[in-house]
């Protein structure tokens, strides 16, 4: 391989309330051009009977990038809401295998004043869920709310795989007690940032520029925090042209 670049691998992390099924129309239209794996993150999908911990979720992150075998291809790590930043804790601890680090709906600070509403939230599905007569209702309006903004056949998928609904009052409580912003100052690759045009996690772009001013951040026209999901074409052309500028 000497004079040749390595290729690109990237490693999809899925967010809050998803899995790897959600990755599915971006991996539909990167087809032949980049080459993705993803996984599922605990409490999610196909791992949905294990309890959310970063530690756990750091070591699924590990455990997929060393099988993608970093010293034979550059390997990327993107990951969108909670997957971006289990992704940022984990690149700022190992950057020296990443070639690069995209977070997707993942620049807000944890800890800003939206945690509170956040943790709220979460202690009020941990009580619905634990509620034999409530569960299923939440349960179905949350296969209506997602069939609603990702749309019909990503849904299903994600409905399919088995959503992370129960894990996120954990998963939102690690990201807000674990995790600044500060730790992007850590990450030694190049950074980009996918944020939806309206997206409430585009609030503390003006921070994350301040800890790298070498972030480059794109955003998606007419996109929510879910622009992956359902504007996967503009996505892609942002992965695209970011890998072509990696060292």
């Amino acid at each position: 391989m000497s004079g040749q670049a390595r290729p690109v691998r990237l490693l999809l992390v899925h967010g809050s309330r998803l899995n790897a099924a959600s990755w599915m129309p971006l991996e539909e239209v990167l087809l032949g051009r980049l080459v993705c794996s993803h996984i599922d993150l605990p409490g999610h999908g196909t791992s949905a009977g294990e309890p959310f911990t970063m530690a756990g979720a750091l070591e699924v992150v590990g455990e997929a990038v060393e099988a993608l075998e970093p010293d034979l291809h550059r390997v990327v790590l993107v990951g969108h809401s909670l997957g971006g930043y289990v992704a940022m804790q984990w690149a700022a601890a190992h950057h020296d295998v990443l070639s690069g680090l995209v977070l997707m709906g993942a620049t807000a600070q944890p800890s800003s004043r939206l945690a509170g509403i956040y943790r709220a939230f979460g202690s009020a599905l941990r009580a619905g869920l634990g509620d034999e007569r409530r569960a299923g209702r939440i349960e179905e309006s949350d296969a209506a709310s997602l069939r609603r903004i990702i749309g019909t056949r990503a849904a299903q998928a994600v409905i399919e795989r088995g959503t992370g609904l129960a894990a996120i009052p954990d998963a939102w409580d690690a990201v807000i007690d674990g995790v600044d912003l500060s730790v992007l100052g850590n990450v030694d690759v190049p950074i980009l940032a996918i944020n939806g045009e309206f997206d409430q996690f585009r609030v503390g772009e003006g921070r994350a520029r301040r800890l790298r001013q070498d972030l480059e951040i794109v955003h998606v026209a007419g996109a929510t925090h879910f622009a992956p999901v359902t504007h996967p074409a503009p996505v892609a052309r942002a992965l695209v042209d970011f890998v072509a500028t990696l060292p």
